[in-house]
């Protein structure tokens, strides 16, 4: 089965490849043409997903950070540590130099709080990029300062300067639009939150949105005086609902085709699959364990699978024994990337 398995890891590349190139793109990012998705883009667990991924793919990655160094005044890096600790991105370290060269561009002052954790005397250092078969490129010409100085080897970094003005056309930037409006804060969450679901309790909102309860708590009740946003009984709690169809019209934004999607738990999940079918050692193990460990796995990333909405797409894995289960893993994968890529 090694060969399926390989087969399968070009197949996931390539499809998480798609998905990126078109989420970067819908926001102003240069050199790719396509379609645009319906979903709208949630930028922090979009970034953080990105460093991780495009690292087998130089181009990409840089272009991400030249999207940054023109929009990154729309990140909201609160919520960007709050998702990264939460559901522990293994892109936290690149983030880093990241950060580093953000605040180096002066008006992008907030993102030195990402900066002052770094641990700059690291010895040993790695290549930044991968090949795609997961062996590391080595680098290049002359190191990159500041990738260099925490702990990755790249070559120096060019920015190109030519990604646009974030857009928040169609559905894909409605949190862009909502940001560009009301300011990068958790305002902007319960909205886009509240037009996708008839009335929800601040402890649900809170968990999607990856706030602190109380903040979301006392944002609602600031909120309900603007006489825009209401609250009703729902049993014993206090749910909290808007007149969506003004909202729509509004934001002139697509009523039928808005969806909430919990992005950090679908992307927290897919990450975890890249790096295991990356890992040579899954590779080169027999189908009896190849099989072992992706069940593992799965019973890890079964939560976050769910609370992304996808849970329906998964089998039960209890009842496929033995080196059966790794063509079922690979066919859930599947389904999941064919629903939304």
């Amino acid at each position: 089965m090694e060969q399926s398995l390989i087969s399968f890891r070009n197949r996931f590349r390539e499809h998480l490849s798609s998905f990126l190139w078109r989420q970067w793109h819908a926001l102003g990012v240069a050199g790719y043409e396509g379609a645009l998705d319906a979903w709208y883009i949630d930028p922090e667990a979009l970034l953080l997903f990105s460093l991780t991924i495009s690292r087998s793919e130089a181009r990409l990655f840089d272009e991400v950070i030249d999207w940054l160094v023109t929009n990154g005044n729309f990140i909201n890096i609160q919520r960007l540590k709050t998702i990264l600790a939460k559901e522990n991105f293994s892109s936290g370290k690149v983030l880093i130099p990241v950060a580093e060269i953000m605040s180096n561009e002066g008006k992008l002052l907030k993102w030195k709080g990402l900066v002052k954790s770094s641990d700059t005397n690291e010895p040993v250092h790695e290549n930044l990029f991968f090949s795609a078969d997961g062996s590391s490129v080595q680098m290049f010409g002359s190191p990159d300062k500041v990738f260099y100085k925490h702990g990755f080897n790249r070559g120096e970094l060019k920015l190109r300067r030519h990604s646009q003005q974030v857009r928040n056309i169609h559905n894909t930037g409605v949190l862009f639009k909502l940001r560009a409006l009301f300011g990068i804060n958790v305002r902007c969450e319960i909205i886009l939150y509240l037009l996708t679901h008839e009335s929800a309790h601040p402890s649900k909102i809170a968990r999607e949105t990856y706030y602190a309860q109380k903040t979301v708590q006392d944002t609602l009740i600031d909120m309900v005086i603007s006489g825009l946003l209401f609250v009703k009984p729902y049993g014993k709690e206090k749910h909290y609902w808007l007149k969506t169809d003004k909202w729509f019209e509004f934001l002139s934004i697509e009523k039928t085709s808005l969806k909430w999607t919990n992005w950090p738990s679908l992307l927290i999940a897919l990450e975890k699959i890249w790096l295991k079918i990356n890992d040579d050692k899954l590779i080169n193990m027999d189908s009896l364990m190849q099989s072992s460990e992706l069940r593992q796995l799965m019973d890890e990333i079964r939560p976050k699978i769910e609370a992304a909405g996808f849970g329906p797409l998964l089998s039960d894995e209890k009842q496929y024994i033995g080196e059966s289960y790794l063509d079922v893993f690979l066919k859930d994968t599947e389904k999941i990337l064919v629903t939304w890529v």
